[in-house]
């Protein structure tokens, strides 16, 4: 029987749903974020002037800003409003080599990954 949440990170990904890995990583977030406040409200009590001391910068939140994760995978609408192509143009190009290709998650879904798009976009401006 599973005693908490370390016990659930410890479990196989492939016996997990997308969702429950999506909770255990703001699960993990949360609790690394309690302990550097934790440790800096300790540090800060016995050395006020240490540099450890100093604030701790925030981590973003994990798709808070979804422009900043390069590692996300996205859905066909967010590519099309990205690169400003339709759905059979991008197709068409993913077709011809000239188009990251996407990945097959599922029988019937499939995600590119956001930095693929993002590397695609700068070599289009290049070619321009």
């Amino acid at each position: 029987m599973l005693q908490d949440m370390l016990d659930m990170l410890r479990l196989d990904l492939g016996s997990r749903t997308m969702g429950q890995l999506m909770q255990e990583r703001e699960w993990a977030y949360g609790e690394i974020m309690r302990l550097r406040r934790e440790i800096a409200r300790l540090t800060q009590h016995n050395s006020p002037r240490s540099i450890a001391a100093q604030p701790i910068s925030p981590v973003p939140m994990p798709n808070t800003d979804p422009m900043l994760d390069k590692h996300r995978l996205i859905r066909l609408p967010e590519v099309r409003r990205l690169v400003g192509l339709s759905h059979s143009s991008i197709y068409r190009l993913v077709s011809q080599g000239r188009f990251p290709v996407p990945l097959k998650i599922s029988e019937r879904a499939v995600r590119w990954r956001y930095a693929d798009i993002l590397e695609w976009q700068a070599r289009a401006a290049d070619d321009l």
